[in-house]
This record gives C-alpha cells, structure tokens and sequence, in this order.
C-alpha cells in the first residue's frame, strides 16, 4: 500500500469517527441499527433542540450587550432549557415528555417576542418555525388544537396590547399580513404533516404485510423455514424439543389426485397440527412436505407423546377432496434443543431420527 493510501484511509477514518460522533450526539446515544419511529422523533426533537440552542444563546448574549437585559435573559433562559431537555433525552430517551420542554417554550418565546419585537423590531418573524414543530411533536389533532390557541393568543398580542408595531413604524397593514401568514403556513404544514401521517401509516400496513409474507407459509399459514428460525433464535426459552415430521409417499398423493389436492392435504395438516399444540408452542411448514414444531415447558416423554397424539390423528384422518377420499400418514424424528445442543444441531438430529423412522417402515416417531 502507497504512502496516499494510508492518508486516505487514515482520512476516512477520521471522517467517520468524526461523522459517528455527531450522529450519537443527535441519536444522545442510541447506537441500534434499526431506525424506528421512536429512534427518528427522539433524533428529530433532539435536533430541535440543538437548533434552539444555536439561535437562542447568541441571540441572548446580544440582547445583553445591546442593553435589553429582559430579552436576553428570556433568551439564555430557553437556551439553557433546551441543553438540560438534551440531557434528560439521552439518560431517558422519553420522548414525549422531551418534546414538550421544546415547543411550550416556544409557544411563550414566540408570543415575547411578538409583544415586545425582539431584536431591532424583527421578532415576530420567527413565528413561523412553530406550526411544523408542533404539528411533529403532537401530531395533526392536538398540533392543530394547540396551534389554534397560539394564533388566538397571536391576535391577542397583536391588535389588542400595546406592543412594539406602533414604535417602529410599521405599517398598520403589517399586522393583518403576519397573521394571515401564519395561517397559511399553519394550513400548509397541516397538509403536509397529513399526508406524511397517511403515508407512514400506509408504510406501516405494507411492512407488516411483506414481514407477514416473508416469515409465513401462504398455504398452510403457518411460519416458514425463516421465520421458524428467527422466533428461535429470539425466543427467551433455553430449552426446546423440535418435532421434524414428514408426509409418507406424499408423492403418490399428488401423482394420484393432482397438486390441488396434495395443497388441500398439506393445508388440512396444518390445521391437525395447530389444533394439537397450546399458544406458546410454534408450528412451520420446513419443506415441501415436512413440518418443524417446536414445544417447551415439557418433558421427552410428553414431546414424544406430542408426536404420537399428531401422528395417530393423521392416522385416522379422512382427506376429502372433491370426489376424492384418502387417508395419509406421517413420520416424526424428535431432538432437544438445550444448552448443550445448539438449535442447528438439534435440527440435524431430529432430521436423523426422522429418516430413522422413515427407513423402519414409516408412520412411526423416533428419539434419541
């Protein structure tokens, strides 16, 4: 590697450190992965914030210097408010009680603001950052509720007190044009906080429907290989018995009566098994023709039980398909998954008895 090549890689090093560093600023410390509606509002009102305090603590320093020492301590105020908010933010993460410690302040700076002119008679141009806080912090009903009250108080200021307007010449039509305004800004950022409310709401349904899609079987409705493994993997439980189970000559079935009645007989399966376990035990469709339960809270012998109780009733089980009636069977291998045997080498195992169990004449259960 040349000499340049350190530099750059050494350069890009540093500019993802740095780049990291003001990300977990903003994040106030949340380092997953996964960018969640709460991870996004606690980024966003931190960067409220943030913003808050550059405006604010310069603005309040030169109101002081400036001589206008009410102003400017209202300022420094609500700089050193919106510092602790980020602290109390990056040890809670509550981002609902945060976002209030940004906008109430506000709705009161703002109205100051408004009342006395801030800095050379230019504060009430600033009203025009709080619809889209609120109407974000909020959201549209209690945004708009809110913003309604802040535009009463708004006229209030403006036409009925003795504020700065008449002090630095303003003309007397300015008054009703900041207000109308603001208005149309309010009803702007409704539209859009809408829209992006549906849009999120939309995005919500089509993630659920597509993670619905990826770890479910659409025949049998039940979890698919993937998603068997990942409710393993992330299950609390240390200890499972896993119940490999396939169909016998299912191949005949489908020979002999068509691929729409083996999908009627894998669906029927499904139900068999379903009915046969209790809400924390999980079910998957494996393969084409095999299934992968998995049960807790039981011994050997009553997983093993488990497995005879789904493989009798199959047994027993009248298929009815159109004019076609058969009977099927199945064959179980049952492995323990604990903290000896990982989930893979308890898979292979039941997978071996299984065959097991196929090789002895089938319609059978076989363990270790």
């Amino acid at each position: 590697m040349t000499k340049h090549s350190y530099k750059l890689k050494a350069e890009n090093a540093k500019n993802n450190k740095t780049k990291s560093a003001w990300l977990k600023f903003f994040y106030v410390g949340i380092t997953d992965d996964v960018f969640s509606e709460d991870i996004r509002r606690i980024f966003i009102i931190n960067l409220f914030a943030s913003v808050g305090i550059l405006f604010t603590l310069p603005l309040g320093l030169v109101s002081l210097f400036e001589g206008k020492v009410t102003l400017g301590i209202c300022l420094l105020f609500i700089a050193l408010l919106y510092a602790m908010n980020h602290v109390y933010l990056r040890y809670t993460h509550n981002y609902a009680v945060s976002g209030n410690f940004v906008i109430y302040p506000l709705y009161i700076l703002m109205i100051y603001l408004v009342y006395t002119g801030g800095v050379s008679g230019t504060g009430h141009v600033w009203i025009y950052c709080v619809p889209a806080v609120s109407l974000f912090l909020h959201g549209m009903k209690r945004g708009m509720i809110e913003l309604a009250l802040f535009t009463i108080a708004l006229i209030i200021t403006m036409f009925f007190t003795n504020n700065h307007f008449a002090e630095f010449g303003y003309d007397p039509t300015l008054k009703s044009r900041i207000l109308f305004s603001f208005i149309v800004v309010v009803f702007l950022s409704g539209i859009y906080e809408y829209s992006m409310a549906r849009f999120n709401e939309e995005l919500k349904e089509t993630s659920a429907k597509l993670k619905l899609v990826a770890y479910t079987d659409s025949l049998t409705e039940l979890l698919n290989r993937r998603g068997m493994l990942q409710r393993l993997e992330a299950s609390s439980y240390s200890s499972f018995h896993l119940l490999l189970a396939d169909v016998d000559f299912f191949k005949s079935i489908n020979d002999e009566y068509g691929h729409d009645a083996g999908d009627y007989a894998l669906s029927q399966l499904a139900k068999i098994i379903e009915e046969s376990l209790s809400e924390s035990d999980l079910a998957a469709r494996w393969g084409g023709e095999e299934f992968l339960i998995a049960v807790c809270d039981c011994s050997d012998l009553e997983a093993f039980a488990l497995a005879e109780s789904i493989r009798k009733r199959v047994e027993k089980y009248e298929f009815a398909y159109l004019d076609h009636k058969f009977q099927m069977t199945m064959s179980f291998g049952v492995a323990t998954m604990n903290e000896t045997t990982s989930l893979r080498e308890a898979i292979t195992l039941a997978d071996n008895y299984l065959y097991s169990a196929k090789r002895s004449g089938r319609n059978r259960t076989r363990k270790g």
